[in-house]
């Protein structure tokens, strides 16, 4: 991740700058060759600029704008699985209660969620469709009626009546437009165009992490025939073996230790396990026969995953349920009954369901084989977690809805919040109420949450005072407040700054280190 700086900000915004480029560029380019008739074999135009701007312009207006509309759609894929009343009320709790919030935020739950403090009832009945039914006033009119002259009603009017009480004021009755809610999955895919020659790079840097895990002794495995589903190709794919689940792909690296678990990874969103390569030599270092499985999430890794020829399009990261067998399904296939499980950003989300999913007592609701359920982790590391206090708007807002400023900013901006794929995953397979994770979440095995104050995306400060109870970070930068759980806070650094030198890794490796050893439980 960029720093602060003017060169930086030059940097970033001339490289974001020529990319959106591209596209006019061509179209302008190829409209003046037809134009002059200046297109022919025989013209003084060099080939090469004219196939390269025919590519472009046809990538652009037959790829990206179909997409771009196609991926709009609202429920277009699959929904979150309905609350009952009691979950919902239960949900509605814990994210009201003092211990959840911070003390000096600048507004009151849940105004943050709103573009205004100036609202009316209906606002908030809209906002509470959506956070808590998973719909929008439409939909419930549509599918509900019933529910919402009925029951619905009822529950809702608490809602609001808690609310007031929250706010210390009474909600006027009524509707404001200037005054507008962040609904994920309702509100607008926002995406810009990036040209064929980008999604090239993307293919490059692919290639040689590739290369650099083959060399560390990792296989690849991926669904049969994936290089049809993927854009740009992935080389690896000629040789890859095929995967025990058709939901990713993955790269592993067989297991051989005796006094030591193997290591799963699940890796944030960007450009895929490029940045993460150092990483996995330093903990590769400590026991060259610890097996690793790292998955991959192409979605959220700046490829075209989601199928332009579906309408409604089809989903790119799985339900919850199936996301989990098919992990579970992963390790089973590859002899691995125990494992620490080490994730980053995104990587968290699938995290927490693991950690909810084995927190919960057997549902018989639930059919998965005795084989898939074999697989437990015995510790965890977060890494820049997004689960934690997800009820507030922090998360969503920063990524997807902040007008970006400085050069860190503007890079997420446009190489992650604008991905096409990245924000349709965001924008119509996130469900927070699915994705959260409270502290109580955190009392069945060993876990470990690291944290870069600086973060742009995670309110890092928050997150280590909820999970510490401290107000004040202690100086040896380690906080703990359960007895099986660490904290690691690491000032001045920003999301996934964390893995860009040795010395900063430093003290992941070595909780992975203490977590993977057998004899250390």
């Amino acid at each position: 991740m960029l720093g602060s700086t003017i060169h930086e900000y030059a940097f970033i915004r001339a490289c974001i700058t020529l990319l959106r480029l591209v596209a006019p560029a061509s179209l302008i380019y190829l409209s003046s060759c037809i134009y002059t008739k200046s297109f022919t074999l025989n013209s003084a135009t060099p080939s090469w600029i004219f196939a390269i701007a025919l590519f472009e312009a046809s990538f652009y207006v037959f790829v990206y704008r179909p997409r771009k509309k196609t991926l709009q759609k609202v429920c277009s894929i699959y929904t979150a699985p309905p609350l009952n009343r009691q979950q919902r009320e239960t949900l509605f709790h814990q994210c009201s209660q003092p211990v959840s919030l911070p003390q000096d935020s600048d507004s009151t739950y849940p105004l943050g969620w709103f573009s205004s403090p100036n609202l009316k009832r209906e606002n908030l009945v809209e906002w509470i469709l959506w956070a808590l039914f998973s719909c929008s006033p439409e939909q419930a009119g549509t599918y509900a009626h019933e529910h919402v002259q009925g029951e619905w009603k009822d529950e809702i009017d608490g809602y609001v009546k808690n609310i007031e009480e929250l706010l210390g004021m009474k909600v006027e009755e009524g509707h404001t437009e200037k005054t507008t809610s962040l609904r994920l999955t309702l509100d607008p895919v926002k995406m810009v165009h990036r040209p064929l020659i980008w999604y090239m790079i993307v293919c490059l840097v692919d290639t040689v992490t590739s290369v650099k895990l083959y060399t560390l002794g990792f296989r690849h495995y991926s669904p049969e025939l994936s290089y049809k589903r993927v854009f740009p190709p992935r080389i690896v794919t000629l040789i890859s073996k095929a995967s025990a689940t058709n939901h990713f792909s993955y790269w592993y690296r067989p297991h051989k230790s005796l006094d030591r678990d193997p290591i799963v990874f699940i890796h944030g969103i960007g450009i895929g396990l490029h940045p993460y390569v150092p990483f996995f030599q330093d903990l590769i270092r400590l026991d060259p026969n610890q097996g690793f499985l790292l998955v991959e999430l192409l979605p959220v890794s700046m490829h075209m995953c989601s199928s332009i020829s579906s309408d409604p399009p089809t989903p790119t990261i799985p339900p919850r349920r199936e996301m989990l067998d098919a992990l579970y399904t992963t390790m089973y296939s590859l002899k691995m009954s125990r494992a620490v499980l080490a994730s980053h950003s995104y990587g968290t989300v699938i995290a927490a369901h693991v950690i909810r999913d084995q927190g919960e007592t057997s549902d018989a609701s639930v059919d998965s084989s005795p084989q898939i359920r074999q697989s437990i982790f015995t510790a965890h590391l977060l890494i820049d977690p997004i689960p934690f206090l997800l009820h507030l708007p922090d998360v969503a807002f920063n990524f997807l809805y902040r007008i970006p400023q400085g050069a860190n900013e503007w890079q997420l901006w446009y190489f992650a919040s604008r991905d096409p794929d990245i924000a349709f995953t965001l924008g119509r397979c996130f469900f927070w109420a699915e994705n959260i994770l409270w502290k109580e979440d955190l009392d069945k095995v060993k876990f470990a949450v690291v944290l870069s104050e600086k973060d742009q995306i995670v309110p890092a400060p928050l997150v280590r005072r909820y999970l510490t109870g401290e107000d004040e970070v202690k100086s040896s930068g380690l906080s703990s407040d359960l007895s099986n759980l660490e904290v690691l806070y690491y000032p001045g650094l920003d999301h996934a700054m964390i893995f860009d030198t040795k010395e900063r890794r430093r003290g992941m490796v070595r909780i992975l280190d203490r977590f993977s050893r057998t004899h250390s439980e």
